[in-house]
């Protein structure tokens, strides 16, 4: 079994609320510089000295953003069974797990289905308009197999409900399902609408869209320098959490140069890939034909 979620995402902005000590001001700060392991060890003073929620939440979020998922599942199990009605807990909970799915071994991932796919349906039970949980729903689905629950049918479901929520995401995600049900018309049909839509955005919520906006104007071959400038913020802006894994997002940007008429840059942008993952096979695909006469 091979598990895509590559839209499971822990969108982490919460922060640390309410009036803050200089200690948690420099927590914070910490973590936007991306210090990531200066900040654990602050946190794991704080939360020692006076744990609260609020710091075990952040502290899970410091995990993943170190991609140390058993340390971030551990968190957020014993915060989603202390707090059952809080969406976001469940959600991450089931979003660590899926990670650590994506990232482990696969024997080792399909022992954890079944509380990934508790998890995130208990996430928009609590929430119905909990979009991170719907599209990590909709990933899950076209990522199994049938024989472990894995339905098409059921993702679009989940897309359908997210297009109630979010009309952007709705299409993106009905696009992302007709796509891996190998239904590429009905999947361009879906993705073009979702095109039609920016204009309505003066900023996008979330650093995934970027990636996803990117990928479908080089996919299509439209709104090239549109889709470069997407797949920037998405590059620039990257953390582990960002869903799908930085070499894609390099992979990408090539085949958007390359369609350009950029030949220097997309070369560029794929040798960043394989630096990042020298065996890409795709990237190693794209190079031959940024190459080629």
């Amino acid at each position: 079994m091979k598990l895509r979620f590559l839209l499971v995402v822990l969108v982490f902005v919460t922060g640390l609320s309410a009036q803050k000590s200089p200690e948690l001001h420099q927590i914070e700060e910490l973590i936007s510089l991306g210090k990531f392991e200066a900040a654990e060890s602050l946190l794991l003073q704080a939360v020692q000295n006076n744990s609260t929620p609020e710091l075990q939440d952040r502290l899970g979020e410091v995990y993943g953003f170190q991609q140390k998922w058993d340390k971030a599942i551990e968190v957020y199990s014993q915060l989603s069974e202390s707090f059952p009605q809080n969406a976001d807990y469940s959600f991450k909970y089931g979003g660590s797990l899926a990670k650590k799915a994506q990232n482990g071994n696969k024997f080792r991932a399909l022992t954890l289905v079944s509380k990934i796919k508790s998890n995130l349906k208990r996430a928009v039970e609590i929430d119905p308009g909990h979009i991170q949980a719907y599209w990590a729903l909709v990933d899950l689905y076209v990522s199994l197999p049938g024989i472990l629950g894995g339905s098409n049918s059921r993702a679009m479901e989940y897309a359908k409900r997210l297009q109630s929520i979010s009309t952007l995401d709705g299409y993106l995600a009905t696009g992302y399902v007709y796509e891996y049900d190998d239904k590429p018309e009905q999947a361009k049909k879906a993705y073009m609408q979702a095109l039609q839509l920016l204009g309505n955005f003066k900023t996008l919520s979330r650093n995934q869209l970027h990636y996803q906006i990117g990928k479908i104007c080089g996919t299509y071959g439209t709104r090239i320098e549109q889709g470069i400038w997407h797949m920037r913020q998405y590059i620039e802006n990257y953390t582990a959490l960002d869903g799908v894994p930085l070499e894609w997002a390099h992979y990408r940007m090539a085949k958007l140069h390359r369609k350009n008429g950029a030949t220097d840059k997309a070369l560029a942008s794929i040798e960043n890939a394989l630096k990042l993952k020298n065996s890409f096979g795709p990237a190693l695909e794209e190079k031959e034909k940024i190459l080629s006469p």
